[in-house]
């Protein structure tokens, strides 16, 4: 059993992040640490977890001194913005101040709701993590997954406040494609913004990962949250971007398509292709590096999408996407490995790789 601690400093605070296979042998004693004195805590939960998670959970906030309340959600129901005025309510019910602890257990949508209402509750409360999926295990440290308003499935997000995730990899290692393929596609993202020396040892790690390896999976999740963690902190407006790589095509292949069917991760892998060769016109990203990130992607078993779709819908999408979270249409593209950066595209160049993209992709 190997659990590895790693302490993310955002500056004026930190985040203790614990993984391993295993580490909930130890989650009383984390929990016992998240707060200055045990008291109260009020636990979030996915509801369609397995019980006897849930209930281990429970007796290690017991056994560490708090006295539990909890609120149970699905996931769609906790990525929908009207579930935070559902938990503020259960918050004043149970008496949780700003000395006590809430804790989310779940997928990325529930670990979300309860940073966001953490963050808000009498000013600041402290907030455990304990994600239950590889792509919330990458992802929750330094982003919340965007909470629903009238429609909008991205509107509303804070930078999660988080004293302490706890991630076992007994949840995750052995895991198909279909469930951790989100994680793998946030794993390469963060890579590729690291460094060239990161990016160049991936190769390694994807080896281990698709052998289900406990150290590949330690060593690829904490060096993106390294990665993720220096792109929060940078102070470079258009760095603190880089978390978008690939996210604006995702979403408009996603409005495009309307097919439940496909997997978000499929999208957000083919927009991470495209992006990359529109960064090869507009940033001279290597096509090399654009062939190796092809090649990471297709060794994690995240094969290349087959569809039909019209040139100047998906242009317009696009669009659509950008505009309705900026005033000016760039992306964030890869310039080398270690930098991306919000870039201007211009529209001859956006058609030209939208069509040749399209025409490839056409069963």
């Amino acid at each position: 059993m190997t659990i590895r601690r790693k302490l993310l400093n955002f500056g004026n605070r930190s985040t203790d992040f614990r993984i391993g296979t295993g580490a909930f042998s130890e989650l009383s004693k984390m929990l016992a640490g998240a707060v200055g004195r045990p008291c109260r805590a009020f636990m979030i939960a996915d509801a369609e977890l397995d019980e006897a998670l849930l209930v281990q959970v429970r007796r290690s906030l017991i056994d560490a001194g708090y006295r539990v309340d909890e609120l149970m959600l699905d996931g769609l129901e906790a990525a929908r913005f009207t579930s935070v005025s559902r938990a503020y309510e259960r918050l004043a019910a149970a008496g949780i101040t700003s000395e006590d602890l809430v804790l989310g257990v779940g997928p990325a949508a529930v670990c979300s709701l309860a940073a966001f209402a953490s963050h808000g509750w009498c000013g600041g409360t402290s907030c455990a993590l304990i994600p239950t999926t590889l792509d919330a295990m990458v992802r929750l440290p330094t982003q919340m997954e965007s909470l629903s308003v009238a429609g909008d499935a991205h509107a509303v997000s804070v930078s999660p406040q988080v004293s302490l995730v706890v991630c076992d990899l007994n949840l995750v290692v052995g895991r198909d494609v279909d469930a951790n393929g989100m994680g793998y596609v946030l794993i390469c993202a963060a890579h590729l913004a690291e460094s060239r020396k990161c990016w160049e040892g991936f190769a390694s790690t994807v080896e281990g990962l698709a052998q289900h390896g406990e150290i590949a999976f330690i060593d690829a999740i904490c060096t993106a949250q390294t990665s993720r963690l220096n792109t929060v902190k940078s102070a470079s407006p258009s760095a603190r971007r880089a978390f978008t790589y690939g996210q604006t095509t995702a979403r408009a292949l996603s409005a495009c398509l309307g097919d439940a069917a496909i997997q978000p991760y499929r999208l957000y892998a083919e927009g991470m292709r495209f992006e990359a060769r529109l960064a090869v016109d507009v940033c001279d990203f290597s096509v090399d590096e654009m062939f190796a990130q092809d090649d990471r992607l297709e060794d994690l078993g995240i094969e290349e999408l087959s569809f039909a779709l019209d040139a100047d819908a998906f242009i317009d999408a696009l669009r659509a996407e950008r505009f309705r979270r900026a005033n000016r249409f760039q992306l964030a593209l890869p310039k080398h490995p270690g930098i991306i950066r919000l870039s201007s595209v211009e529209d001859e160049v956006l058609e030209r790789h939208a069509r040749a993209f399209l025409a490839s992709r056409r069963p």
